[in-house]
């Protein structure tokens, strides 16, 4: 990836010198580099049994210390920002003025609009969740339906040695 180089340095035959195609070439000074650095990806794969165990140990942690709450996401019959407000003034949690992380399900669709416009509030469905966005957030807010799909995502811990004796 150098500039330049396009013309021959020098005739193939009858100078007495070595051939040449281009003056970038690795050998002469001025050249390009053998095998340098190309822009990649640095992403790797985690294991689904890997990805699940880590959203279970996320969900965990926020439960030990106390910074789940779940509600019911039918009481937000019309878009209320003032009653998403007051929800989350009412909870009492150490978090408030930091990450508030509200998962809401698909047809939650009021719920989802009233928490949208409140500053330091992430709202998010079950199945965009991931272990980032538990961590990252100092507090999560799940709604009945929504826990249970996040729930059901995260899965049932692998038991070990189950059917030994």
């Amino acid at each position: 990836m150098v500039s330049g180089g396009g013309a021959k340095p020098w005739r193939q035959k009858g100078t007495g010198r070595a051939r040449a195609g281009s003056n970038r070439s690795p050998i002469w000074t001025g050249g390009g580099t053998v095998f340098g650095p190309q822009p990649r990806s640095y992403a790797f794969k985690v294991n689904r049994k890997e990805r699940r165990a880590a959203l279970r140990s996320a969900l965990s942690l926020h439960a030990e210390r106390g910074t789940v709450a779940v509600f019911d996401a039918g009481s937000f019959s019309e878009l209320r920002t003032r009653q998403a407000r007051d929800l989350l003034d009412g909870w009492e949690t150490q978090a408030k003025p930091r990450a508030t992380l509200v998962v809401l399900s698909a047809e939650e669709g009021p719920a989802a609009l009233s928490f949208r416009n409140l500053a330091r509030v992430e709202v998010a469905l079950p199945a965009d969740v991931g272990v980032e966005d538990v961590v990252g957030a100092a507090a999560l807010l799940i709604s009945e339906t929504a826990l249970a799909a996040l729930t059901a995502r995260a899965g049932a811990p692998a038991r070990e040695n189950a059917g030994a004796s």
